[in-house]
């Protein structure tokens, strides 16, 4: 199949990362893969020495989206593309402004990773859902929501859960050296939140829980692993954690090109966000074989059975996931349980395999490949 890949995106997270992975494992399976991105985005950057094919729209081309359309079309018309997949929703009406103009008229795939919150079926979304030929969502709450809001026949929606690879882990010697290294205390509790430092991502309620817990008696050391999203933000952690005496013990890693590979380095994976639509790195955490702890809403509790597979809090509950922390401090056979489990469920439920197999599956069926 002849593929273009479509996220003007710039920012850079589990969107972003996925749009670049499957590109990647496209073109490994032998299909004509195309990139196209926004000039000077970090998916720009990433793909500055791949062996990919890449097309950079340029930036200008946000104020005239007709013209952004017409380059778009030609270049789906120069490269003969059967299929054009959009990763970002900002990027839907670039893409059906697209296949209407060019000649090929390619299959619309696109992926939703964000909740809907409203109906969309006034004329302009009747336009821009007509031209969609196939609708995949992640988790089955999105996957509903679609039902209830979109101007889209149920046939179109197809769940697709994300699929993690097998993920290479590092060894207790390392661990102690990189621990050591960021001074973090290695015979204390520890926990890990990976994800962009921002509000949204909830970071200060992990540190008052910390807090909590400090007053409680119990020692832990906490690490934030991240793209620094809103600078004032992290400012504003670190003042806190200061002020609670709670600087030795809260420590930021910056950003890892592959975080995976400290996971079995901590005690615990922790997602504070107030509703997460997936949850990636949880799924992460559990296949690396470290017990998880997230949010009780968004597509979350899809991946964490409380007490099973993983803990739950209410969104938001300081005191809640204080307690889910102080349960898996003094109970290392919980830890034990919980990670084995939960590493079982990702298994068998968030395979790689499994996920790319159910989309060429649909790119076939809409494109008519064997």
């Amino acid at each position: 199949m002849k593929i273009a890949e479509l996220c003007t995106s710039s920012g850079w997270g589990g969107l972003e990362l996925y749009a670049l992975n499957i590109s990647e494992w496209l073109q490994q399976q032998g299909h004509d893969c195309l990139v196209v991105m926004k000039s000077g985005s970090l998916i720009a950057e990433r793909l500055h020495n791949s062996k990919l094919k890449t097309i950079s729209l340029r930036s200008r081309f946000k104020q005239l989206p007709l013209l952004a359309a017409r380059r778009l079309a030609r270049i789906i018309d120069q490269h003969q593309c059967e299929l054009l997949h959009v990763h970002w929703t900002k990027d839907l009406p670039l893409a059906v402004l697209a296949k209407c103009l060019s000649r090929s008229k390619p299959k619309l795939v696109f992926i939703r990773h964000m909740a809907l919150t409203r109906h969309k079926r006034d004329l302009y979304h009747r336009f821009i859902y007509r031209n969609i030929d196939a609708y995949l969502v992640i988790t089955k709450r999105l996957q509903a929501e679609a039902e209830r809001f979109l101007p889209l026949a149920k046939d179109k929606i197809h769940l697709l859960y994300h699929g993690v690879a097998e993920l290479e882990q590092a060894n207790r010697s390392y661990c102690e050296s990189f621990l050591s290294d960021k001074r973090i205390d290695k015979e204390q509790f520890r926990i890990l939140l990976p994800g962009r430092i921002e509000h949204g991502k909830g970071q200060h309620i992990l540190l008052e829980a910390v807090h909590q817990l400090q007053q409680q008696g119990l020692d832990v050391e906490v690490a934030l692993l991240g793209h620094i999203m809103d600078q004032a933000y992290f400012d504003n952690l670190q003042k806190k954690s200061q002020a609670w005496g709670l600087k030795d013990h809260f420590h930021y890693l910056g950003f890892i090109d592959k975080p995976t590979y400290i996971f079995d380095c901590f005690d615990v994976i922790v997602l504070t966000t107030y509703a997460e639509t997936f949850g990636l790195v949880l799924i992460e955490g559990m296949k690396c074989g470290v017990p998880v702890i997230g949010s009780n809403a968004g597509g979350v509790p899809e991946i964490i059975e409380h007490g099973k597979t993983g803990l739950l809090y209410e969104p938001g509950d300081v005191a809640g996931l204080a307690a889910c922390l102080q349960q898996l401090a003094s109970e290392p056979g919980l830890r034990k349980k919980l990670a084995r489990a939960g590493q079982l469920f990702a298994d068998e439920v968030f395979s790689e395999r499994q996920h790319y197999t159910k989309l060429i599956q649909i790119f076939t069926a809409l494109t008519g490949h064997s």
